[in-house]
This record gives structure tokens, C-alpha cells and sequence, in this order.
């Protein structure tokens, strides 16, 4: 799970992408998103792009990003209702 900033704005002003690959499967999920993207949003686009298509996996790896704080984990968990 990482971001990728920088790249040409979008129809919709988003400069980034939220990246997701599945180490097992090695699909990857792209998803647009603002500069100020939060943990929050970024937990909604974990459960839509990936939670779905591979369920809970048994390890996350990000680069720390303070974007992967508790707020996102705390946001997930909300949104699967544990």
C-alpha cells in the first residue's frame, strides 16, 4: 500500500494514486485521489478495491505514511463492524 504524488492533474483535480498490490495474486489496484487524501478515505478505497476481490489479508505492508495511522486502521475496522 503506498501513494504515488505528482503526476498530471485529473478531470477532477487529483494529482495522486493510492496503490494496492496483492502479493499472492500480484493484481494491482489503482485508485485517484486528492493530495489531501485521509486515513479515512483511504480505508474506504482499502475495503472497496480490495477487502471485496481478497477479504482481510493477513499482512499489510506500507511505507509508513503517516496517511497509515491508527485513523486508518480504526476507520477500517469501523467500516467491516468489528
Amino acid at each position: 500500500m503506498d501513494f504515488i504524488f505528482g503526476i498530471p492533474r485529473d478531470a477532477e483535480g487529483r494529482t495522486g494514486v493510492l496503490v494496492f498490490v496483492d502479493r499472492f495474486s500480484k493484481m494491482v489496484h489503482l485508485a485517484p485521489v486528492a493530495a489531501e487524501v485521509t486515513a479515512d478515505e483511504s480505508a474506504e478505497l482499502f475495503l472497496d478495491l480490495v477487502f471485496r476481490h481478497h477479504g482481510l489479508p493477513e499482512s499489510i505492508v506500507s511505507d509508513r505514511d503517516p496517511r497509515f495511522t491508527s485513523a486508518f486502521w480504526t476507520r477500517l475496522f469501523a467500516l467491516l463492524g468489528t
